[in-house]
């Protein structure tokens, strides 16, 4: 009988972990990071140690390899029912209560969730700092693919998947050929038409071969109104990259118009010959800027990137010096060829270093950081925005409202440089910013080796880790686990009393005396109080804005309302009166934390958030 009981007891675990690993994939139990910051998650093979419980798990991942089936024998086919009156562990049942295991498996359940999962089967190059992103979310990789959905697919290089129906995938439809350079270039030239002040931080540009015989014309009226003008050009073929086929000219003949402007179009633009130096070398900005959505625009940029330096000090361009690529061109993939070339060993040295550690040198001599900071997020605000209409054009196009898709996010990078008086120039935008973290070191005469590269590790790990952070598509139905203000510890006739306690005593010991209402401490303290109450697992100031978020949810929700029973109310005649528009201000960069825009509602405006920490 007792082996009977046993058998019994062991089938109906089986058949609970068969229906389990049905579920792809397996949930796990989010844990407070504390200072960190950082998601932690424990895996169900960690709360279980019993290998027999733990074999099913490789049917869970959903991956190609499926673990075998227990033996037939402890796996019947109907899960046997519990006697009437009972549980489903064997205890009696009373009206209007439940067995404390099963409501402690409903609590338990209601606060788990599923790893995140993530196709990095075409990463490409980025691969390895990926990797390390899943690894330090915790989340769920799957380097070869699945058979069943991803929450979020990871591509190399552009949007090319239509087999892709759900998820958010890492690429805009048509961004690559939105960034080439001529395209750029008109788009910018575009707004500079119309708000010629605003966008004066792109510099002089034509098309060429189209308008060659234009470049010509301008630079000689402008030559004849200021005769002391010698400027320099620089000539960019659209589709280069790495330097790939990049020169400087003095004059408008030099350029190389023989058969190879036919076939590969180019961008000429007035070089930036007054750069600001450091080390009497020349550097340019890598920043990377994370487009989360269109409709409502959302724009990241990240606190850190990378300035790469040129080899060679630099001198102003002279007809001797014109050809030395070393001394003018700031591309990473040219410098590294040189002998001057210095592998960084930390963060402040070496021909690659991190934007913060140039910030603070900056700060030191006295330069207003937070100036340059304002000016390089207008400059990239308002780029997105001259591109924003024909993205738009192209991602409806791909992906139709109203068909099956995936929602598409990515980062690009932003090749910015510092002129001698600080203000930002942008020099090109890149679709797909190298996110490798390591770089090639010669060896011997012809031999190369991979060597692991610190700082681009610390800032490209950091950009990708907390891209997928704000693109946590698990992230609202965590927040959504406690939607309301009242919940079973926090009842509103608590709230209440909390208020008059609260401003009664601030009454008493301020002397500013008010016959309604409450100050401002008052007001901070109870927010507080609330915030630790409604959100116990959160450091402070996160427990303040989920707050806060929560309470201009439910406010808008309301206004919602309002507005459709003031439609529904009406007659005829005019609309109700809803206050004065509101200008659209795309979101924007950072400073600390990480806190995400909040569009809780459809007319919503997204909120200015700064960073990607």
């Amino acid at each position: 009988m007792q082996r009977g009981s046993s058998e019994r007891e062991l089938a109906a675990r089986w058949e609970e972990e068969a229906v389990a690993s049905d579920k792809a994939p397996a949930e796990q139990v989010l844990l407070d990071a504390g200072a960190a910051g950082e998601p932690e998650r424990k895996t169900a093979e960690e709360r279980c140690k019993d290998p027999a419980r733990a074999q099913p798990r490789a049917a869970e991942e959903g991956d190609t390899r499926v673990a075998p089936r227990p033996p037939p024998t402890l796996r019947p086919k109907t899960k046997p029912a519990p006697a009437r009156g009972l549980c489903p562990h064997g205890n009696p049942r009373s009206k209007g209560s439940s067995c404390k295991r099963c409501s402690g498996r409903r609590a338990d359940q209601s606060c788990t969730l599923r790893p995140v999962t993530v196709d990095s089967s075409k990463a490409r190059t980025s691969l390895d700092a990926l990797k390390i992103s899943i690894r330090q979310l915790k989340w769920k990789e799957f380097p070869f693919g699945r058979r069943s959905p991803c929450d979020i697919y990871w591509h190399g290089v552009s949007f090319h998947d239509n087999d892709i129906l759900s998820g958010q995938v890492n690429k805009f439809p048509g961004m690559t050929e939105m960034v080439r350079k001529i395209t750029l270039s008109r788009a910018v030239r575009i707004m500079q038409n119309l708000f010629p002040e605003e966008y004066n931080f792109y510099p002089c540009s034509w098309i060429l071969p189209d308008e060659f015989q234009l470049f010509v014309a301008q630079g000689r009226m402008v030559k004849d109104g200021d005769p002391s003008w010698k400027p320099t050009f620089i000539v960019k073929p659209d589709g280069g990259c790495q330097g790939d086929g990049i020169y400087l000219i003095k004059d408008p003949s030099d350029i190389r118009l023989a058969g190879i402007l036919q076939s590969r179009p180019a961008v000429v633009q007035e070089y930036i010959c007054k750069p600001l130096l450091i080390d009497k070398l020349k550097f340019d900005i890598r920043l990377y800027v994370l487009l989360k959505s269109l409709d409502p625009l959302e724009i990241y940029i990240a606190k850190d990137g990378l300035s790469r330096f040129c080899t060679e000090p630099y001198q102003e361009p002279n007809p001797k010096n014109l050809h030395h690529v070393f001394m003018h061109l700031t591309n990473y993939s040219l410098n590294i060829h040189s002998s001057n070339f210095v592998h960084s060993d930390s963060t402040s040295t070496g021909s690659k270093r991190t934007f913060s550690s140039i910030l603070c040198r900056l700060s030191s001599k006295g330069v207003d950081i937070k100036k340059v900071w304002s000016d390089i997020i207008s400059l990239v605000i308002k780029t997105v925005i001259a591109l924003t209409p024909e993205l738009k054009v192209f991602y409806q196009s791909d992906i139709p409202v109203g068909r099956p898709g995936p929602t598409c996010f990515q980062i690009l990078g932003f090749d910015i440089l510092l002129m001698k008086n600080l203000k930002p120039m942008l020099l090109e935008v890149n679709a797909n910013p190298s996110m490798r973290i390591e770089h090639e070191q010669e060896l011997s005469p012809g031999v190369f080796e991979n060597v692991p590269s610190l700082v681009d590790e610390e800032v490209k790990v950091a950009v990708i880790r907390d891209t997928l952070r704000l693109m946590d598509p698990l992230k609202k139905k965590r927040e959504n686990q406690n939607c309301k203000l009242s919940s079973s510890s926090l009842s509103m006739a608590s709230v209440d009393i909390l208020y008059i306690d609260i401003t009664r005593r601030w009454n008493s010991v301020t002397l500013d005396q008010r016959d309604s209402g409450m100050c401002l401490q008052a007001f901070i303290e109870a927010c507080f109080y609330l915030a630790q109450r409604k959100f116990k697992m959160l450091p402070l100031h996160e427990q303040v804005a989920s707050l806060i978020d929560l309470c201009e949810h439910h406010l808008s929700v309301l206004d919602e309302r309002r507005l459709m029973c003031g439609r529904s109310g009406m007659s005829g005649g005019r609309a109700p009166y809803s206050g004065p528009p509101q200008e659209a201000t795309p979101s924007a960069p950072l400073a600390e934390g990480n806190p995400t825009p909040c569009a809780n509602s459809a007319h919503k405006l997204p909120h200015s958030r700064h960073t990607l920490s």
